[in-house]
């Protein structure tokens, strides 16, 4: 299944993400939206999430019973890279740069706050905070969970990180019905968000980014996310920047990011993910082998 990786990597780096309306994340947010009712309580919130998430992943699930190699391959493979996103997360950052009101435009495509708010060092933080929290949202979390479960542990993170974003925000409406829909989304990036983490730090020295005070800084960052506080208290450190959100967290000492650091953080964001597929790689292989459709058993047992 190794292969199958490959070429998903290889499919969203040159072409990038499909239309919406063939994409699984989007018909699992769509299901969600309709599904949402304010003030509900936390079984209506476990419902929402199987109703939302279980019908796509069973669907999801029937190229893998295709006889044709072929077919299966490009199914796979077409699937598997909506569970994550390289291309359009690096290009988005990279067009925001520089940090003006012209391409504030991008920069709101990666952040809820309006970024029109706020002035241009602010706007570069979260920037920095968004391109991290998603380098294990949108991808080391849901290949970490290929490399557990194969094929449907991808897809299963991806939708229920997409719940966690519709449906687990801490508001007084959601609280409740959010609650399930976060604690999975808890659940699955926990172990990935630390492992990102560490490789974000090999990834800085061999980038020549010495990291500055960094159990000091993920320890005092409060940022009320488990995961979260990880990608972006490790991207302060090392990039030596403070990162703030205003009225919600500031994190690190020093200066708000600049341009420059900006682009040192795509440096680092690259130089993390070749880390992290190298990695990946070696222990899928060890485990698994380089066949083209063979499947990992992992914890669940699926053909």
């Amino acid at each position: 299944m190794l292969p199958i990786l490959y070429l998903a990597i290889l499919f969203d780096l040159t072409l990038g993400e499909p239309p919406v309306y063939i994409h699984p994340v989007v018909w699992v947010g769509k299901i969600s939206e309709k599904m949402i009712v304010p003030y509900k309580g936390y079984l209506y919130g476990v419902f929402v999430w199987i109703i939302s998430v279980i019908p796509v992943l069973i669907l999801l699930l029937i190229p893998l019973y295709i006889p044709s190699v072929i077919i299966q391959t490009i199914l796979l493979t077409f699937f598997l890279k909506t569970s994550f996103s390289i291309k359009m997360l690096y290009e988005l950052v990279k067009k925001s740069i520089p940090v003006n009101r012209e391409n504030r435009k991008y920069a709101q495509q990666l952040v809820r706050r309006n970024v029109y708010e706020l002035d241009d060092p602010h706007v570069a933080s979260a920037v920095i905070e968004s391109l991290f929290e998603s380098l294990v949202d949108g991808i080391t979390s849901p290949i970490f969970w290929f490399l557990i479960l194969g094929y449907p542990g991808a897809l299963l993170q991806r939708f229920s990180n997409t719940m966690d974003s519709m449906v687990g925000y801490k508001t007084l409406e959601l609280q409740k019905e959010g609650w399930f829909s976060a604690k999975v989304d808890t659940i699955m990036n926990y172990i990935p968000s630390r492992l990102t983490g560490i490789l974000m730090i090999i990834a800085g020295y061999i980038l020549g980014y010495k990291p500055r005070d960094l159990y000091k800084t993920l320890k005092s960052s409060g940022i009320e996310s488990l995961n979260a506080r990880y990608p972006i208290s490790f991207a302060s450190s090392i990039l030596h920047v403070k990162l703030e959100k205003p009225g919600y967290y500031s994190v690190g000492e020093g200066n708000l990011p600049k341009e420059d650091d900006v682009r040192r953080a795509l440096r680092l964001f690259v130089a993390t993910l070749v880390l992290y597929f190298t990695l990946i790689s070696i222990i899928y292989y060890y485990l698994y082998g380089l066949s083209l459709l063979s499947y990992p058993y992992g914890l669940i047992k699926f053909i």
